[in-house]
């Protein structure tokens, strides 16, 4: 951005800005399409009574999760919100076979278990906060693009002029897209035709 000569060095204050914007940044990555590989271990779920389940702390999305009631590890079925909207009579009780976590972070059981169901997860991690003496938990080709990452979030408080705010605004978005490309499983794409 041009704010620092060469060998001046960043006041604390303008640090803590940095790095709140390099959180901003790393938060936001999912919503630009790169699911941050940070899967969880397996965990227990705590089930006190009914049908509501707390989820980790860490949780961000993509759960699976597992029941062991009979002793057997069985894994549930994930419900959709228009899913869990249109199941009838969700307070029916009997062995849990389905699962729906809704907007607020909750995880409801159907039907709504009468024993322990014994629950485990694997989920996807939400990121954790980045800080001045780590470097963030992600492949190496990501480190120059959030670089222009953090400048992009930052050309308005430091007052960077239009000219050095556009090209930074396109490296960013160029330098991200071909890390987002890399990023993509290379799977084979299967298809079918319907008749």
């Amino acid at each position: 951005m041009g704010i620092l000569s060469d060998g001046e060095t960043a006041s604390s204050g303008d640090m803590q800005t940095a790095l709140k914007a390099l959180n901003g940044v790393l938060k936001e990555l999912p919503l630009m399409g790169y699911l941050w590989p940070a899967l969880s271990a397996e965990a227990s779920l705590t089930w006190t009574a009914g049908q509501t389940v707390s989820l980790p702390a860490d949780y961000y999305a993509y759960p699976v999760v597992w029941s062991q009631a009979t002793g057997t590890k069985v894994q549930l079925v994930q419900l959709n919100h228009a899913q869990w909207l249109a199941t009838p009579n969700r307070d029916a009780k009997g062995s849990t076979t389905h699962f729906y976590v809704d907007p607020l972070g909750a995880l409801h059981l159907w039907p709504v278990p009468l024993v322990d169901p014994v629950l485990t997860i694997q989920y996807q991690r939400i990121v954790s906060d980045a800080a001045s003496t780590t470097s963030p938990g992600l492949p190496q080709y990501w480190v120059n693009p959030l670089g222009y990452g953090v400048a992009n979030e930052l050309v308005l408080k430091f007052g960077v002029p239009q000219d050095k705010r556009v090209e930074i605004a396109q490296r960013w978005d160029a330098k991200k897209n071909r890390a987002l490309e890399s990023s993509v499983a290379s799977e084979p794409i299967c298809f079918g035709v319907a008749d």
